[in-house]
């Protein structure tokens, strides 16, 4: 790779490098609630020039000794850094979708820090409610219909405190929200639950700062169909992302490349085909 930063075609990992290595920097300490400045980085690990670009999800220059030695100065967990470094190795591969393929696993953790610092957010589903509004009574839906058994020491009690607590984050945030899910999602055998789902989906919908909208089956076919996704908007220059999963994989796009702009394009189409939940739901 050159020594550049490039305004347009940054790869995901790249993005996700960049965005990682600023909330580690202004990660809270117990002596240091808001972090790190970027002057507060000795000289002799990077100018804070450097730092800046790499913060900036793209620069192509990245150096994995630098980002080792950041990671090094900010105390940064082990498994935390190990994460971070097959970052940096990914954003320097000729075929980074196979190296990045073997990071976005622990993808919850940045998935995290986008949703949490986004100024306006959108979500789409076709089958299911976006999780950022599962409500108790939606997750336990989804613990008894599971059949499959969990690899490790995974909890449903544990799982659905930490939705329950991002979920609360962002309504105390009263971030805009717009949510787009399929009719299919509400038309399915949604158990003994139903009602409750249903009446916290109505209390979802009329909070003033969230715009919940339902796709009906009469819109047919639409092109974001096949996808789930998640757009992240930010107050200032920090530039706007994308995570998207289909049955053909899932990563971290950058909304202001070509390909954000498709799918930012068939988010407006699909809400263009849909009707507010309250209408749907009465």
């Amino acid at each position: 790779m050159t020594d550049i930063e490039d305004p347009t075609l940054a790869p995901p990992p790249l993005l996700e490098l960049g965005r990682q290595l600023e909330a580690e920097r202004i990660r809270p300490r117990s002596r240091l609630p808001r972090g790190y400045t970027k002057t507060d980085i000795p000289s002799d690990i990077c100018s804070t020039k450097t730092l800046g670009r790499l913060e900036s999800g793209r620069y192509r220059g990245v150096n994995l000794g630098t980002v080792l030695k950041l990671l090094r100065f900010y105390q940064t967990p082990y498994d935390h850094a190990d994460h971070i470094a097959r970052l940096a190795e990914a954003s320097k591969a000729r075929d980074w979708c196979a190296v990045y393929g073997n990071v976005v696993e622990d993808r919850g953790w940045f998935l995290q820090q986008c949703e949490d610092s986004a100024s306006f957010l959108c979500y789409h589903a076709s089958l299911a409610i976006p999780s950022l509004i599962h409500s108790k009574a939606y997750y336990k839906m989804i613990e008894h219909t599971t059949q499959v058994s969990f690899a490790g020491d995974f909890s449903w009690e544990e799982s659905w405190r930490f939705r329950q607590e991002r979920r609360q984050r962002w309504i105390d945030s009263e971030r805009p929200a717009v949510f787009l899910i399929g009719e299919g999602a509400l038309r399915m055998d949604l158990g003994p639950e139903r009602d409750a789902i249903l009446d916290d989906l109505r209390e979802v919908a009329a909070l003033p700062f969230a715009d919940v909208r339902i796709i009906p089956f009469s819109a047919g076919r639409y092109d974001l169909q096949p996808w789930s996704l998640n757009l992240f908007e930010y107050d200032g220059d920090e530039q706007p992302v994308i995570n998207v999963e289909s049955p053909r994989g899932q990563g971290f796009i950058a909304a202001d490349t070509q390909r954000g702009k498709v799918f930012r394009d068939a988010f407006k189409l699909a809400s263009a085909e849909s009707i507010p939940a309250e209408d749907f739901l009465t």
